[in-house]
Formats: structure tokens, C-alpha cells, sequence
């Protein structure tokens, strides 16, 4: 398996790596296009529509759909001609626009997945360069803002999204190369990270490449979870202590303040939850 195939196989087993150009500048240059376009037969239709209502038998067009779709001739026929195409235009801007709204809803992909990916591409025992086309070029650095994923892997929180993007990568370059068992890509539902040391040996076609480690994303989030709950458990019992070891009001007062506002930071950094969620929260 060489070439596109080997590239959409690697995106179709792990779906976090699809990431594809959304061109946006292409895209609203097209719906400027469509624009200037319906904008341009509009004027045409109004200035029709000023022509007919100076005539005798074509000045009803405007009450009257019946015989604006039935006149009569080059001329009696110009308006209801103009409508339709604006009606197959419009209907073209339209689809288009709604398009160009939907696509503007996708992710961006995760920093590390296309990380890996270019890695991936580059590795003479993974994908060996297998675009050899202008279109390699899609996933460079000067094109990071205009790339999409199609199922990007998107940590709930931000903490989630330090650990995975952050601890986890420091964790593989460190004792995960060291320690970890070396796999080839199997089914989603893992994360993956080339190693350190490429070869000359040309990648194996039959498969998308060796070379990888995976870990199991379940446990990552085991452990965030448990650091989660461990610290939501003990900040509380923390607070209780150091107010029943301080005598000083006032300053039972500070030290109050200091963990509502550790509280609060807990709660934005390491959950998912909304600002009013928060407030809730804390003045509770």
C-alpha cells in the first residue's frame, strides 16, 4: 500500500490524524464571486422591471406571475428569464454559504496530532514521503490556520488538555522511547508517537508503519480523572485545617479568601464547568 491509499488508510485508522485543508480564502473568494455575480443580475432585473412597467401589455409583470412566466417574444420573456437565473444563482450562493457556515464550526486539529502526522509523513519506516505532489505541501507549518480535522481529539478541560499536550509528550520523550512496547497502528482509541530514531529501510507497503508506540487514551484519562477527585476531596479538608490551626479572625478572614479563590481556579482549570456554574460553585 503506497501513495494516497497508504495515507488515507493511516486517517481512516485513527480518525484524529484526518486533517485536511479547509481553504478559506478559496472558499469566501468563491461566495465574493457568487455575490458580485447575483448583485450584477439584480441591477439587470430592476432595470428590466423600470423597461416593463412602461409597457402597455408588460407593465402588469408585477402583479401578475402568470403572465410575466407566459410573455410573449424576446422582450416579453426577458424578465421572467432574468428571474431564473437568478434563482439557479442564488440557490448556487446559497449552498455555498451554508457550506462555508458548517465548515467554520470544525475544529481545528489537536498540536500533537499534527505533529505526528508530519513525523509520520517524513519517516522512511512509516509513510516514506508517500505524496510526492505539489499537495504535500498541505500540511506545512504556514498552513496550520487553514487546516480542519475531521474528528479532532480535543481534551473536556483545560488541565485535560495540559496533561495530554504538555506531561504526556514529556513523558514519552523521557521514559516512554525507554520503556514503552513499540506496536503498529492498530484500531483508534489510543494516542501515538514515532520514535526518536528513523531508519533508511524504505516503509513496509503493507503496512501504515512500524516505529510507533501507543498508549491506551482510556488510562490518560483514568488518571486525570483520579487527580481530579483526589484534589476536589482534599482542598476542602485542607481549608478546614489551616482555619482550625490559625486563631487570628482577620486572618481566618485572608486565608477564607485565598482558597475560594484556589476553588474557583480549581474548578476553571481542571472541569469542564461554565462561568455561572463557578459562581455557583464558589459562593456556595
Amino acid at each position: 500500500m503506497e501513495g494516497y491509499a497508504k495515507v488515507a488508510q493511516l486517517m481512516a485508522t485513527y480518525e484524529e490524524f484526518a486533517i485536511l485543508r479547509r481553504f478559506k480564502r478559496l472558499n469566501y473568494q468563491n461566495l465574493l464571486y457568487l455575490q458580485a455575480q447575483i448583485i450584477h443580475l439584480e441591477d439587470s432585473l430592476g432595470r428590466l422591471v423600470d423597461q416593463d412597467a412602461t409597457h402597455y401589455k408588460r407593465k402588469e409583470y408585477t402583479e401578475d406571475w402568470w403572465k410575466l412566466s407566459h410573455g410573449k417574444g424576446r422582450a416579453g420573456r426577458a424578465q421572467w428569464r432574468k428571474v431564473r437565473r437568478i434563482r439557479k444563482k442564488l440557490r448556487e450562493y446559497n449552498e455555498a454559504l451554508l457550506q462555508q457556515v458548517d465548515i467554520s464550526k470544525l475544529e481545528g486539529p489537536n498540536s500533537n496530532d499534527l505533529e505526528f502526522l508530519r513525523s509520520w509523513f517524513e519517516r522512511p519506516s512509516m509513510g516514506c514521503f508517500p505524496i510526492r505532489g505539489l499537495d504535500y505541501k498541505a500540511w506545512e507549518q504556514r498552513r496550520e490556520n487553514d487546516l480542519v480535522a475531521i474528528k479532532p481529539r480535543l481534551p473536556p478541560d483545560p488541565f485535560s488538555k495540559w496533561v495530554t499536550n504538555t506531561i504526556f509528550p514529556l513523558y514519552h520523550r523521557v521514559f516512554g522511547v525507554k520503556f514503552h512496547v513499540r506496536k503498529v497502528l492498530r484500531p483508534s482509541g489510543k494516542l501515538c508517537h514515532a520514535d526518536n530514531q528513523s531508519t533508511s529501510k524504505k516503509a513496509d507497503s503493507t503496512e501504515i508503519g512500524d516505529g510507533l508506540y501507543t498508549y491506551e487514551e482510556s488510562l490518560l484519562g483514568s488518571i486525570i480523572n483520579i487527580i481530579t477527585t483526589v484534589v476536589a476531596a482534599v482542598l476542602p479538608l485542607l481549608s478546614i485545617v489551616v482555619l482550625y490551626i490559625v486563631d487570628s479572625d482577620a486572618t481566618k478572614l485572608g486565608i477564607i479568601v485565598v482558597f475560594s479563590a484556589c476553588f474557583a481556579l480549581v474548578l476553571a482549570v481542571m472541569t469542564s464547568a461554565r462561568r455561572i456554574e463557578v459562581f455557583a460553585a464558589t459562593a456556595a
